[in-house]
């Protein structure tokens, strides 16, 4: 029986012990990438062909540099947006600005990453590889997980350029999709106006039911199934307000912070509880900067926080996505 099973809850710790409430909180298993307040997610045996534990591909990869990196992450970005199967068009923009196709399907479980994933991959790529070429410390983390398509692939990066034993990559997503997360963030601040984000959050959970159809159990699933799912893969399922406040958020330093959370409360409350944790040339992007709730998020938090650094945006993808480096 796991050790974990008899240990207290972290609720039932006396107060003021932050240590121990930490060490209750951060609760790792071996090879099971789960970790969370509430308890573990349900265990990924592997199959009878897994590697010795010296074989597996992040303990010592066979490729770090040059041209067998770049082959194996272009086949792997054509793995994750569906491009073996199937001759799928990427998503272009029409003189009024809207996407003429989609990818692959959305709708479709077997489709990974959908919409201008190619171009999202393309794009993100010199953003990750540049973090490691400069040397900045910290773990990466994705916040909106989803399906698991851009997680897959920067933890991809990681393995194939050596870096999978001494960064973490934390995958942070309630599975439950956003409904919950804006109905507790917004408990007790009223509907509003029009103009509410708590407002605005409801309509727009509402509206998207996809993200509901979801779960911790098959994104460990496809990081098994590319061989990726290794002892630095830790999955924090949960909403954001629960999962990353302290004393339970097990972060400690970042060089990476991807957000894809759509509305603004979740956006608000990711940006409160890990950029204080992005390191110097550390970068934070955003997915959804062509949403206004989620960019209104991330310029309410510069405004009230002093934050100066320019905002860059991603080349080539049909939606906006920006970033800007921590100075």
């Amino acid at each position: 029986e796991p050790v974990h099973s008899k240990s207290p809850r972290p609720d039932s710790v006396p107060p003021g012990s932050w240590g121990r409430r930490q060490r209750l909180c951060a609760r790792y298993y071996h090879d099971d990438m789960s970790l969370s307040c509430t308890g573990p997610i349900p265990r990924v045996d592997a199959p009878p062909s897994w590697p010795s534990q010296s074989q597996r591909p992040w303990r010592s990869p066979s490729v770090t540099t040059g041209e067998p990196v770049h082959l194996y992450l272009s086949l792997l970005k054509t793995v994750l947006t569906n491009g073996v199967h199937e001759d799928l068009a990427e998503p272009v923009a029409n003189e009024r600005g809207q996407r003429d196709n989609v990818g692959c399907d959305p709708e479709d479980s077997r489709c990974t990453l959908a919409w201008d994933g190619w171009a999202r991959l393309t794009a993100l790529q010199p953003i990750a590889e540049g973090l490691l070429d400069r040397r900045v410390p910290g773990d990466w983390a994705e916040v909106g997980v989803f399906r698991g398509g851009i997680s897959l692939f920067l933890q991809g990066i990681l393995t194939a350029r050596g870096e999978a034993r001494s960064r973490k990559l934390w995958l942070v997503d309630s599975f439950q999709g956003m409904g919950s997360a804006a109905h507790v963030a917004c408990k007790g601040k009223g509907r509003g106006g029009r103009g509410n984000p708590c407002r605005a959050d409801e309509y727009w959970v509402r509206r998207f039911p996809l993200f509901k159809r979801n779960s911790a159990e098959a994104v460990q699933q496809r990081f098994l199934r590319h061989g990726l799912l290794g002892p630095g893969v830790r999955l924090l399922p949960g909403f954001v307000n629960d999962t990353l406040a302290p004393p339970c958020n097990p972060i400690r330093a970042l060089s990476l912070l991807r957000i894809d959370v759509d509305v603004f409360t979740a956006t608000l409350d990711a940006l409160a509880h890990l950029y204080p944790r992005l390191m110097p040339g550390g970068v934070v992007l955003f997915d959804d900067w062509k949403l206004p709730l989620a960019r209104r998020a991330a310029e309410e938090y510069r405004r009230s926080n002093g934050i100066t650094a320019e905002i860059r945006f991603l080349p080539g993808t049909v939606d906006a996505q920006a970033y800007w480096v921590k100075p």
